[in-house]
């Protein structure tokens, strides 16, 4: 029989305020002892936890809810506490499990979580939920939280904290900007903001937000874009009162939210309908006639059942953004690609990720097939250098009728789905110290590549990031990585090789790399130069030579890959993915031997992610296949805010990458593939001539079902220019070499029809988007596999 106790207080019960929860019939009871603004949950005894948190890793002493808006899994440390609840009703669960942390998160589910530090008070409440037994979400009507401000329109002067950053905002500050501060706030990505327009958020997330004139801008970097960002949604009453920020969820909060979606999907249909765009319109009527159904029926009960009015609007505001992604267009041809880290140890697990990537619409997964120094599948290459020939993690795995070789399975059932497998790999990183010696060093410790200030003779991990690295300048090492990429291209149906770490780490002079015994002993065999008695102040410019040989060394490096990799498939692709800063720069030295290349886009507005792109398009010939990384699913962002990003990053390049799909969730994954994602892809970078012609197909199609009906062209021109994409078809199929004049007359063509007003110049405008993106395919199909 289970031990049952009064209601818990914890630290957020320290009060003897009267909470009045209303349960499924809308009838009050009074809880004692809990305080009216406090999410809580209760089991069918009567006790009662207060919730601390809401999808926050932080669980030691809390107990932190998880949900589906998270993630698939709840990432918290093993040892945890956690229940798995199935959701039965409104605010109603059924207890399915209990486990020791990284729950699976059911989809419209939850989990309960606790760290292994914590009360006896929350441990005991968990331990005491059985399977099978029913709880209760007790959720308040009214959540309103207070912080202090940092500034209000910040100078040097006033916030001088702030003074040296963007926008005058410091690191963990609270800011606000009105009207008076200018009309941006002038802060960088790397932060959160909400504007608020007559005391209602209208916009979250972003840096240089616009003021606007009839409100204001809350930024917050650190723990405050956190405190923001967890207390905000659209529709959420915001005041500033003597710099005190409030910030109130309620009812009304919740109807203006759903109010907003519904009008933003009626936007986007009616533009989409004025711009011609071929969308998903009969989908996205019916999902815009049932929010406005389910809010009418929560504005009816509003009074009388509250928490049913609130689940109901909840639901309106679902359907809304339904409505909007059925209202965007799918492009047929791009890159739809994922990181991924695998952790499956069978076949069902391998299945079950393919199906959600599939779900969204993925058609390239960077699977990483090299992590900690070791391969994910039974490598014989490590076996014949007397290495573990396989990550621990896998080696006992069961993977059907592929045996214990994961990336195979992954590879055979990736293609069933459409989707194939590009090998992300962590090149010369090989290890962090938490998980122990690399087996690399074991056997050959001369390997490592070591600091300058390490003076113990000895391999150590890096001194800011505690990572092992490979000494990449050495032959004996370049060699042993040559193979593992030639063994896994050569054995493996993948399309390319996406390398990271391809070099040292960067630091300043004590901390810098290329102090191996072996490393300094080649270069002093080719200058007469013990490295290690440079300086960059006492002989810069021979200190300048000996970095630009070990740049020389990583540059060898790659290129020797590159010709390994076209030796074997002349369609086989070589992406870098530079970070900002010295890598990003560092780029230009492989633009001989790099196919594509993705940049790191940090921020989650258009304007950040693509100056992120244009400053990296600056180092590379014109012609490289670009995709854009972002990083919605890492950083948890709504499923709204992970379709605009992918929306953002579209533009000016041949698709996506988003970081990773550990931290994906389920109803992200559900919006893009009802929205961007819908239809099928052809991979420009793996098949730039199907996808091409695959562009161009779609042209002739859009003129004769919509631009010909809808009056965005007449039916003579129509027809004319439906030719002209059919012949340039052809010569795309026959003789490529000579389509870039066919191309240029096609896209000339175009615009006159615009110019003589016979085509709806949107349409002419997207026409020669799309030609001009098939024709750079062509080219780059020329440059890289020829």
């Amino acid at each position: 029989m289970k031990k049952k106790f009064k209601v818990l207080t914890g630290s957020l019960l320290a009060t003897s305020l009267v909470f009045s929860a209303f349960d499924l019939s809308g009838s009050v009871k009074a809880q004692e002892n809990v305080p009216y603004n406090v999410l809580s949950v209760k089991d069918e005894s009567g006790d009662q936890m207060a919730i601390n948190g809401k999808n926050q890793l932080a669980n030691d002493n809390k107990l932190i809810l998880f949900n589906d808006e998270f993630s698939y899994y709840t990432e918290t440390q093993k040892g945890s506490m956690e229940v798995v609840l199935e959701k039965t009703g409104v605010n109603t669960y059924r207890v399915v499990k209990d486990t020791d942390g990284d729950s699976a998160i059911p989809e419209d589910g939850l989990v309960l979580s606790t760290g292994d530090i914590s009360s006896t008070e929350i441990r005991s409440f968990l331990t005491q939920l059985e399977a099978g037994e029913s709880v209760t979400l007790y959720e308040p009507t009214e959540k309103r939280e207070q912080k202090q401000s940092n500034a209000v329109d910040p100078t040097r002067e006033s916030n001088p904290d702030g003074a040296v950053f963007d926008g005058f905002r410091g690191p963990d500050q609270l800011i606000v900007y009105k009207p008076a501060f200018g009309e941006s706030t002038k802060t960088n990505q790397y932060g959160y903001e909400i504007t608020v327009e007559n005391g209602f958020v209208t916009k979250l997330g972003g840096g240089n937000s616009k003021i606007p004139k009839n409100g204001f801008v809350v930024s917050g970097h650190g723990v405050n874009s956190s405190w923001i960002s967890s207390n905000s949604i659209i529709g959420a009453k915001v005041k500033v009162s003597e710099n005190v920020v409030e910030i109130v969820q309620d009812v009304e909060s919740f109807q203006y939210q759903s109010q907003q979606a519904i009008d933003q999907a009626r936007s986007s249909i009616e533009k989409a309908k004025s711009e011609y765009l071929d969308v998903a319109f009969e989908e996205a009527k019916a999902a815009i006639q049932k929010a406005e159904s389910l809010l009418a029926e929560a504005e009816a009960i509003k009074t009388s059942d509250p928490i049913r009015s609130l689940d109901k609007t909840r639901q309106a505001t679902q359907s809304a953004y339904d409505a909007y992604y059925y209202s965007l267009a799918s492009h047929e041809a791009e890159q739809r690609a994922i990181w991924y880290r695998p952790e499956e140890t069978t076949l069902a697990g391998v299945n079950q990720v393919l199906d959600r990537m599939e779900k969204a619409g993925f058609n390239s997964v960077y699977l990483e097939t090299t992590f900690w120094g070791y391969t994910i599948y039974p490598s014989d290459v490590m076996k014949k250098y007397g290495l573990p020939s396989q990550h621990p993690r896998f080696a006992n795995g069961d993977y059907g009728k592929y045996g214990k070789d994961l990336l195979a399975a992954y590879v055979k059932e990736g293609k069933k789905r459409g989707m194939t497998i590009q090998a992300w790999t962590d090149g010369f990183m090989i290890g962090e110290s938490s998980i122990g010696v690399p087996s690399q060093f074991a056997k050959y410790p001369e390997w490592a590549a070591i600091q300058r200030n390490n003076i113990t003779g000895t391999f150590q991990p890096d001194t800011a990031s505690k990572y092992y690295w490979l000494d990449i300048a050495q032959p004996d090492v370049q060699d042993f990585m040559l193979d593992i990429y030639k063994e896994m291209q050569a054995d493996y149906d993948i399309k390319g090789l996406n390398i990271d770490y391809m070099r040292y780490p960067h630091h300043k002079f004590e901390q810098s790399y290329g102090f191996s015994e072996r490393t300094k002993r080649l270069y002093q065999e080719k200058t007469g130069i013990d490295p290690y008695t440079l300086s960059p102040t006492t002989t810069p410019a021979e200190w300048e030579e000996w970095l630009q040989w070990l740049r020389d060394r990583e540059n060898e490096f790659v290129d020797k890959l590159h010709v390994q990799t076209k030796g074997l498939n002349k369609k086989f692709m070589l992406t870098a993915t530079p970070e900002p800063g010295p890598e990003a720069v560092q780029i230009s030295d492989w633009k001989e031997d790099i196919d594509g290349v993705i940049p790191q886009a940090y921020g989650h507005d258009f304007n950040s992610i693509q100056k992120t792109v244009t400053e990296s398009k600056k180092l590379m010939p014109k012609g490289t296949m670009y995709y854009t990384g972002i990083y919605s699913f890492y950083h948890h962002l709504s499923e709204m805010a992970s379709v605009n990003d992918v929306i953002s990053a579209k533009y000016g390049t041949s698709g996506v990458n988003m970081f990773a799909f550990g931290q994906a969730s389920a109803p992200s994954v559900d919006a893009l593939g009802k929205g961007p994602w819908r239809e099928k892809a052809i991979n420009p970078g793996e098949e730039p001539i199907l996808a091409s012609r695959t562009v161009l197909k779609d042209i002739e199609k859009q003129i004769m079902k919509i631009y010909i009906p809808q009056g965005a062209v007449n039916k003579k021109e129509g027809l004319s220019l439906k030719l002209a994409i059919k012949k340039l078809n052809k010569v795309v199929e026959k003789d490529i070499k000579n389509s870039s004049v066919v191309f240029d007359s096609t896209v000339a063509k175009v615009e006159k029809a615009v110019a003589d007003e016979k085509l709806a110049p949107v349409v002419g405008e997207r026409m020669k988007a799309d030609l001009l993106d098939a024709k750079m395919w062509v080219n780059y199909a020329l440059k890289h596999q020829k």
